[in-house]
């Protein structure tokens, strides 16, 4: 479907050569132009001939001359994204409690959202011509959903209705040079074990152009009543699949465990040289370690923010995180001399269940369980608000501070910024 103009920008080479909002443009240099990566990878040769229908339905043609490092202008209509047609019997999505915003619902299975923005797809919803456009545009690497090898097991998992075979796909996605992350999320009693060894064996046989692949143990909520019951992890088969995992690390380094698993086994988090440059990082995955790194060389300017408070904190955290964020906060705390830090986990009551990571606790746990003093301000990371400040139920970070009746200071989970609210 040709791609619609909402806006150009002003002066730009768009707008110099008379293209206008709400003008479609059908094709660049003879090339069809169907979404904003069409526009993207057609629209970087230097003379551009581009063919438009205007808002009355007149198709006219104009050619820009692109100039370097000068942005095109033109802002494409909204990309309609593909959605998941699985249903899996672990997905997180359909755990969720009823009445949250319609965002957090949306399920995206979309290949261009793959590669732009990192999302795992699982590849299930696409036919012969998208699979030609990734080899054609090289739309690499991508990130996939794998879970199992196994085609009849994992439609089992998965639920679809479609005869679909990941592994061949991924391998003949490889033969035309598209590289891969993938993502194993490991259910009990399904694809854990000699199951999980299996995939990996087949992922790593060499036909398959693999940059890494991250393991990461299921996440259960307590909305789960209606759906397949799960078992939740034990630190025993935590322990047995980090073990696995660590065979397939002599094969490809980017075989790497979630922080949860370590946690879960009661072991140590690895050193930084275990996540190379941090590939399955949105996974979680290394999300301890570079906190740990980025502590270490921003503890003393976080120590210099908080004794301008001249007040004590109370650093809230998961209780995944909280061993390891209670090490850094006594040695930010044997940095104050006007102010002090201690540490409080606040449980995942609001989802349930088995979930005990920061990004997930909802602002009803915290202001039900930090415990502060009258007099404590509140540390809290900045993933438990999504990109438009918001908590998962719908509290925004001013609203946060003024129900707790305290100043906030929010830092990134990462320990890399902060900022007062």
């Amino acid at each position: 479907m040709p791609l619609k103009v909402i806006k150009v920008q002003p002066r730009s080479p768009a707008a110099k050569a008379g293209i206008r909002g709400g003008d479609t443009i059908l094709s660049i240099n003879a090339m069809p132009i169907n979404d904003f990566f069409d526009l993207e990878y057609y629209a970087n040769d230097y003379q551009l001939e581009i063919e438009l229908l205007d808002a009355a339905g007149s198709a006219r043609n104009v050619t820009v001359l692109r100039q370097v490092n000068k942005a095109l202008g033109i802002e494409p209509a909204p990309h309609k994204v593909a959605t998941c047609a699985n249903n899996c019997v672990f997905c997180f999505i359909d755990q969720l409690p009823p009445g949250l915003r319609p965002t957090l619902y949306q399920k995206d299975d979309d290949y261009l959202f793959s590669y732009v923005f990192g999302n795992y797809v699982t590849l299930n919803n696409l036919r012969s011509p998208q699979l030609k456009r990734i080899a054609d545009q090289h739309i690499s690497p991508l990130y996939v959903s794998v879970h199992s090898t196994d085609a009849r097991l994992r439609a089992r998992m998965m639920r679809y209705e479609r005869d679909f075979d990941v592994l061949t796909t991924l391998r003949s996605l490889s033969e035309q040079d598209i590289s891969f992350h993938l993502q194993i999320v490991c259910v009990p009693e399904f694809n854990c074990g000699e199951r999980l060894r299996e995939t990996l064996s087949d992922l790593l046989d060499g036909s398959v152009k693999v940059l890494s692949i991250g393991i990461v143990p299921v996440g259960l909520t307590g909305f789960r009543d209606r759906l397949t019951q799960l078992k939740p992890f034990t630190p025993e088969l935590a322990a047995q699949t980090i073990s696995i995992i660590e065979e397939f690390r002599q094969l490809n380094p980017g075989v790497q465990a979630a922080d949860e698993l370590f946690v879960m086994a009661g072991q140590p988090i690895p050193e930084a040289d275990y996540y190379g440059d941090f590939p399955q990082l949105e996974n979680g995955i290394g999300m301890l370690r570079l906190s740990n790194m980025n502590f270490a060389r921003r503890s003393k300017a976080l120590a210099r923010e908080l004794e301008k408070a001249k007040m004590p904190f109370l650093m809230l955290t998961s209780r995944l995180a909280a061993p390891s964020i209670e090490e850094l906060a006594g040695e930010l705390d044997s940095r104050l001399e006007r102010s002090s830090v201690r540490v409080q986990a606040i449980d995942n009551r609001w989802l349930g269940g088995h979930v005990c990571v920061s990004g997930l606790l909802a602002a009803a746990d915290i202001l039900g369980q930090h415990g502060a003093e009258e007099n404590e301000g509140l540390i809290v990371p900045s993933n438990v608000f999504n990109h438009d400040g918001l908590t998962l139920d719908d509290l925004s970070q001013i609203d946060l501070r003024d129900r707790a009746g305290r100043p906030l200071l929010v830092v990134d989970q990462y320990f890399e910024d902060w900022e007062w609210i």
